[in-house]
């Protein structure tokens, strides 16, 4: 029996007892009041009721999904409540299914490495990732609803959009251009969808993957590869040259021979720096150096220094000064801090004229030291000091051939500057001299751990006028 029915029994049996009581008793007056307070009960009866269906047709149509089951009221409900309520029950778990899907494209777009933009027929933006804004450099608000073509102003890629819209296929197509100064390659990978409804509408989808870096590490790469080739040629030539004038009868003059075996002797060991410097170069550049952290004291480092070069010095009357407080320790890599020295001190004699001191100078600043290494040299002309740390980089070409060094001297110290968390500058003034700058920070051996390669490319970070800084 529903609640309907069960309310208008009772309210008959009431209305219907209370007439019969009524009609038994002999005064009119009081069946008049008990006929007044029935028909109060009814209808204050009624007006409960009404509050209680009208409460749950109001969360009905607030929230379907907390009306799983009416009970007794189902039939206070007429079909059309029960298919209103019915109809937003389903586009409630609609709009949930829509939203979770929604959170995962959304997620997965925004984790693409990828800069991706969807367009309509005409090319106009309808949404893009968080990728495209970085790789573009071009802000969501900036893009959307705008023309592709006129957000990125790039030929190739107007013509790329006009291609993949006209032709309906997929282009693949590695675009380069140069943006604020910088070169910029893009690999673009555009196509169109085809219509999945009777709206026969279809959509452009653009995939930017940036691969400048990429482009750049294979051209330094390939330069790399035709620099050794190139130096590793040239004493090749001289040694097979010479050897082969031996062969066809110079060794029989005892003083041509012990000349040409001179040479032989030199370009040999020419090559073999030069192999021992890329084998350097290539332990630093793999990230598994272990750095050896002790206390050192540069006084002595200096000492040494000047013994091993002491022949070169006196060959070309120069003196060494070391100009700094005896002793002066600081905490470094022992093996690697010589290998800084050596190679610095080496480009400054070899760079300067005779008679040209060279000095080595080291103080104290705030969370480090400050190592200098000056000479009186030759100098290096303002616009090549940006590029003297490059791999083979040579200021004067025309000394590539003379055997004095394998270019590779001043990209060792680079990365074992990187190695120590330091920095390189260097100033130079032509027919002045040049002054190298160590700056290396100082910690307590307890707090320092090895470090690895940060995995940057030779070539310095800032430049200025006549100044360098890495």
């Amino acid at each position: 029996m529903s609640f309907r029915t069960f309310a208008i029994l009772a309210g008959g049996s009431g209305f219907l007892g209370g007439m019969l009581f009524a009609a038994l008793r002999d005064q009119p007056l009081g069946r008049v009041i008990l006929l007044a307070v029935f028909t109060a009960a009814l209808l204050g009866f009624t007006q409960i009721i009404r509050k209680l269906v009208t409460g749950q047709i109001r969360t009905a149509l607030q929230n379907p999904l907390h009306i799983d089951s009416q009970g007794l009221f189902d039939d206070l409900f007429d079909p059309m409540l029960k298919g209103l309520i019915l109809l937003l029950r389903e586009k409630s778990d609609l709009s949930s299914r829509l939203a979770e899907v929604t959170s995962r494209f959304e997620g997965v777009l925004d984790h693409m490495v990828e800069g991706v933009a969807v367009t309509s027929p005409n090319a106009q933006i309808l949404l893009v990732n968080t990728a495209f804004e970085g790789i573009l450099e071009i802000p969501a608000g900036s893009a959307v609803g705008n023309r592709l073509g006129l957000v990125i102003r790039v030929a190739a890629i107007h013509q790329l959009i006009e291609e993949v819209f006209r032709t309906g296929t997929k282009v693949v197509r590695e675009v380069e251009y140069n943006e604020g100064g910088k070169k910029k390659t893009l690999n673009v990978v555009a196509t169109v969808s085809a219509p999945r409804d009777d709206s026969n509408k279809n959509y452009g989808i653009f995939l930017f993957y940036d691969v400048t870096t990429i482009r750049s590490l294979e051209r330094i790469r390939k330069d790399f590869v035709a620099n050794v080739s190139h130096e590793i040629r040239t004493p090749l030539t001289s040694i097979r040259g010479y050897a082969e004038a031996l062969i066809d009868g110079a060794v029989s003059d005892p003083d041509l021979s012990r000349k040409f075996l001179g040479i032989i002797s030199g370009q040999a060991d020419r090559l073999s720096r030069m192999i021992d410097d890329l084998l350097e170069l290539s332990r630093l550049e793999s990230g598994t150096v272990n750095l050896k952290l002790e206390p050192i004291d540069l006084s002595v480092q200096a000492d040494r220094m000047r013994e091993v070069f002491s022949g070169r010095l006196k060959e070309k009357e120069m003196e060494f000064h070391a100009d700094f407080p005896r002793p002066f320790p600081y905490v470094s890599d022992e093996s690697m801090m010589d290998l800084v020295l050596t190679n610095l001190l080496d480009n400054a004699i070899k760079y300067s004229p005779p008679k040209r001191d060279v000095r080595i100078m080291a103080d104290r600043e705030e969370g480090g030291i400050r190592i200098s290494i000056i000479d009186n040299g030759n100098g290096i002309p303002r616009d090549e000091i940006p590029r003297i740390f490059e791999r083979f980089y040579r200021v004067d070409r025309s000394r590539s051939a003379s055997g004095s060094g394998t270019g590779l001297g001043l990209s060792i110290v680079r990365h074992v500057l990187t190695l120590l968390h330091g920095r390189i500058e260097v100033k130079s003034e032509e027919g002045v001299g040049t002054t190298v700058r160590l700056y290396l920070p100082q910690k307590t051996l307890a707090s320092v751990s090895s470090a690895g390669d940060t995995g940057k490319e030779d070539g310095p970070e800032e430049e200025g006028s006549g100044e360098v800084s890495l």
